[in-house]
């Protein structure tokens, strides 16, 4: 395909042959030399394209940078491609082929750099650990201790901007070798070199312009104050580069980590991993507002940064391949599934559904095997309001549904019969856990409820929560219960005796933000809970040392589901984004994201292998399992 480079041709899209454009007539092949291909990104000052070099054999891939502003200064655009052509010398700078002036304004074509940008990289990933940090670090500051000694101010770092370019094994860098200190990251697979990308005609601006217009060059959230103001100077790109590192650390947009009421950054709740004192002074030197407490130059900032004039070599490991899929896509049409539960064998799982029905279907096969329908007035024995919650007998041969209608049922799964109705609670359940010998139920009205089996007798009533309990979960012993609740507590008890062992109380951060617990999951591998709250964070509490809490990752919406594999080490977190996470907690990776349309509803695993359940506003059932356990065909 080739691309038509006018802006405003109706359709740019031409045969990779064509030499004028079908929609608007407009030559194709820039500088009877560029041949564009796709479009890569378009901001407010222009576009960058990819492209194919044609005087070369065979034709080498390259970027054209192409400005859409009607007022440039053509001499200040050429001075600065002139800078360009000496920065191009560096490894970690893209090269600059040639600067042409045609129908479609002016362009700068730049040699390509292929690799993923530290947005993907930590989309991907994760958050980064110090020592990655402060690798990339290592390798950044001497690029712009060499672009400022060109007189030449970067304005827009931030992580899409920075691409880790894989070089062979082996592979010489050439003028590399004479740059120290050049920090390098390797996986295994070749040399991963960040490379500062994205010096575009944008900074050719003309300046008496961009002050008339008021016209800002640089990103929200990574540009310095300064820069803001229109009075951008070297420490500007050193702002940029430090709050870049906090993105890394946290996976956080700079929006989220900077408290407007305490005039500071407030990124270390957010980051998984700490962050030793010396490291952290360093970053607040790079990000402070005031010049005056800045770093004044990349070469002051390096010094602190390794004072013994030597980095240390970093392994940086690829992502964890997604190796999860989607198995069985199941509509539930005009009904949302609220809950769901597998079967102690995995052979069938139940769902309570946001009509009233209770449903029991095949794991395998995603067949309905029986429906319990809803009451009608007296007509009926299901639930007359939304069903909350349900839960198989770890016997296999019962099932019981909590709902919002404020009664527990028991369903005989032999004959799928109504065995008996519990309409002594009285108040919206909100959370249900079985064992042998007891039943737990969780409410609105704040109360913990213990009912023994098999003829619901009351044994026990835990009211600590100010608020509605919104969650429950028992520990793989059958030793503890943990509870969530509206007033944003986390509270965990002796089970079944109720004494209340200890309380947490979930960090609120920022004023406004709803800290609303909604969720909560043991970790069967180790001493840890999991929970989500409102606001979209998932915190991860030891149980060894109850003063120890960390936000392991953060959703664009409330987490909505946790739920953790008894086999193994994975965790999953389902939003109201419509995103599932797969987490491996032991390492804090991230090791698959799976989507629903809408928000993602109930989660559940299968407890002897690696299968998850999910459910989503948008109506449907998805079964989900590791790679390694598709059958074969």
């Amino acid at each position: 395909m080739t691309l038509c480079l006018n802006p405003h041709c109706p359709a740019p899209e031409n045969s990779a042959q064509a030499q004028r454009c079908q929609g608007c007539g407009a030559k194709l092949v820039l500088g009877d030399r560029f041949r564009p291909i796709k479009l890569l990104g378009q901001g407010g000052f222009g576009r960058t394209v990819l492209a194919e070099d044609l005087s070369v054999s065979p034709p080498q891939p390259c970027v054209i940078k192409q400005n859409l502003r009607a007022q440039v200064d053509r001499d200040r655009f050429f001075k600065e491609a002139d800078r360009l052509t000496q920065l191009g010398h560096h490894p970690q700078i893209p090269r600059l082929i040639a600067v042409l002036e045609s129908s479609q304004g002016l362009c700068l074509v730049q040699s390509y750099v292929a690799g993923q940008t530290l947005a993907q990289v930590v989309t991907d990933t994760g958050p980064w650990r110090e020592a990655q940090v402060r690798s990339l670090l290592g390798s950044l500051l001497p690029v712009l201790a060499f672009i400022h000694d060109h007189q030449v101010i970067h304005r827009d770092i931030k992580p899409a901007n920075i691409i880790l370019s894989r070089l062979p094994i082996g592979a010489e860098t050439g003028p590399a070798q004479t740059l120290a200190p050049l920090q390098r990251l390797g996986d295994g697979r070749g040399t991963l070199l960040p490379v500062l990308v994205d010096f575009g005609a944008a900074k050719a601006l003309d300046k008496a312009t961009l002050e008339k217009t008021g016209t800002v060059i640089g990103s929200a959230g990574y540009a310095a104050p300064e820069q803001v103001l229109g009075k951008a100077v070297f420490a500007s790109d050193l702002y940029g580069l430090g709050v870049t590192c906090l993105h890394l650390l946290t996976q956080q947009h700079p929006f989220d980590l900077y408290s407007a009421l305490d005039d500071r950054w407030v990124w270390q709740p957010y980051a998984p991993y700490p962050a030793s004192g010396s490291f952290t002074q360093i970053l607040a030197r790079l990000t402070a507002r005031s010049l005056r407490s800045r770093y004044p130059t990349a070469a002051a900032a390096l010094a602190d940064l390794n004072p013994a004039g030597q980095m240390p070599a970093l392994s940086l490991a690829p992502p964890v391949n997604n190796s999860w899929h989607c198995r069985l896509t199941q509509p539930t049409p005009k009904q949302v599934v609220q809950a769901i539960s597998l079967s102690p064998n995995g052979r069938a799982l139940a769902t309570g559904h946001s009509d009233g029905t209770v449903q029991l279907w095949d794991s395998a096969t995603g067949q309905v095997i029986h429906t319990w329908g809803k009451r009608f007035g007296p007509l009926g024995n299901g639930h007359q309001g939304r069903v909350t919650a349900v839960a198989f007998h770890p016997e296999g041969d019962c099932l019981w549904s909590g709902s919002q209608d404020g009664t527990l049922k028991q369903w005989d799964l032999a004959d799928y019969r109504l065995r008996q109705t519990l309409d002594q609670v009285g108040w919206p359940i909100t959370g249900l856990k079985v064992t042998e010998q007891q039943l737990v139920t969780a409410t609105t009205d704040g109360h913990i409820r213990l009912w023994g089996l098999p003829h619901l007798a009351l044994q026990g009533d835990w009211v600590r929560h100010q608020g509605s309990v919104t969650a429950l979960a028992l520990s793989p012993n059958g030793r503890r219960l943990a509870s969530t609740g509206d007033d944003g507590t986390l509270r965990l008890w002796e089970f079944p005796s109720g004494q209340l062992l200890h309380t947490w109380t979930q960090p609120k951060g920022d004023r406004g933000a709803d800290h609303r617990l909604l969720t909560v999951a043991f970790y069967p591998q180790g001493p840890y809970l999991v929970t989500g709250d409102a606001a979209g964070a998932v915190t991860v509490w030891s149980l060894e040392n109850l003063e120890r809490a960390y936000i392991l990752s953060r959703h664009q919406d409330a987490v909505t589901a946790v739920a953790c594999w008894p086999g193994g080490d994975v965790l999953a977190t389902g939003s109201a984004d419509g995103q599932i996470h797969l987490w491996q907690l032991e390492t804090k990776r991230r090791i698959a994201v799976l989507s629903h349309d809408w928000a993602v509803s109930a989660l559940a695993f299968d407890d002897q292998r690696p299968i998850l359940v999910s459910s989503s506003a948008d109506e449907t059932l998805r079964i989900w399992q590791a790679e390694s356990e598709r059958p074969e065909p």
